[in-house]
């Protein structure tokens, strides 16, 4: 199929956001917003994995856009946080639907803080009738104590630790240092989100869940922390264990993708899921 790729610039309440629009000859009347994790990344995505999906989608009908937020890649103004994207998202479904003659729905795709954003935002708006979250972020020291207890566990089972340790291939001071840290939940590698007028981003998560009526698409990685992390989280709390009970959700599982689905494998097994479950949606 025909697919033309068309570059946008829209506005955000004075700042310009750069965008591109991947438009099948045909196209469905279901499309996608990628929406851009803030790690800082743009518009093509880690290791241009959007730019892979967009091209796969779009080659089988499916619209798809590719953004920057206000203050990443090309967008101007200032990048505030994961949380506070709304009009962002606003400005960019509007642009969306404008470039698409006849989309009437769109499913918002995004990994790590952006499928937390997601969560955060998507019920507000009408047009959004799907949800695709990629390993969502929702980091707590709780959740963190629970992930790296299992982690450190793991690696005093395995062999290979043992021989790198014996070999002086590790330093055991070093390590143990790490491991007293963060066994008492205190994190080195990840700055606390802040929160929004006193309520935690993972409350915010699960309000928007709550109220959110469309259909989900959670795609976890069995090599991320973060993928550990939130099902600590689902299976922990008895409100978010509700929510997701109660959701339009299905889940599919990478054993060997990493929180980026960064290797080719993966990352085709990503957009195949991706794919086979919009087309589902029908």
């Amino acid at each position: 199929m025909n697919v033309q790729e068309i570059p946008l610039a829209f506005d955000c309440h004075g700042d310009t956001l750069i965008g591109i629009v991947h438009q099948p000859e045909q196209a469905a009347k279901r499309g996608v917003l990628a929406v851009v994790a803030g790690g800082p990344q743009y518009r093509a995505g880690c290791c241009r994995q959007l730019v892979y999906m967009a091209r796969d989608l779009s080659a089988n009908g499916i619209p798809v856009m590719r953004f920057d937020y206000r203050g990443m890649g090309d967008g101007g103004g200032d990048f505030s946080g994961f949380q506070y994207v709304e009009d962002d998202l606003e400005a960019a479904l509007r642009a969306f639907s404008e470039s698409v003659p006849g989309l009437e729905e769109v499913v918002l795709w995004g990994g790590c803080d952006a499928a937390s954003a997601i969560l955060i935002h998507a019920w507000r708006h009408p047009i959004v009738t799907g949800m695709i979250l990629g390993n969502p972020y929702a980091h707590t020291n709780a959740t963190e104590a629970v992930v790296t207890r299992k982690y450190y566990l793991q690696r005093l089972r395995d062999k290979a630790f043992w021989t790198k340790l014996l070999t002086l291939q590790h330093n055991p001071l070093k390590m143990a240092c790490s491991a007293w840290g963060s066994l008492r939940g205190v994190s080195r590698h990840k700055a606390h989100a802040p929160h929004q007028g006193g309520i935690p981003f993972t409350d915010r998560m699960l309000a928007g869940l709550k109220q959110f009526r469309g259909h989900i698409l959670l795609l976890m990685s069995g090599q991320s922390l973060t993928s550990q992390e939130f099902d600590v989280l689902m299976g922990t709390s008895t409100a978010w264990h509700t929510a997701v009970q109660s959701a339009k959700m299905n889940r599919v599982d990478i054993a060997e993708a990493d929180q980026a689905f960064s290797s080719i494998d993966a990352r085709q097994q990503m957009i195949i899921a991706t794919r086979n479950w919009l087309n589902d949606l029908h």
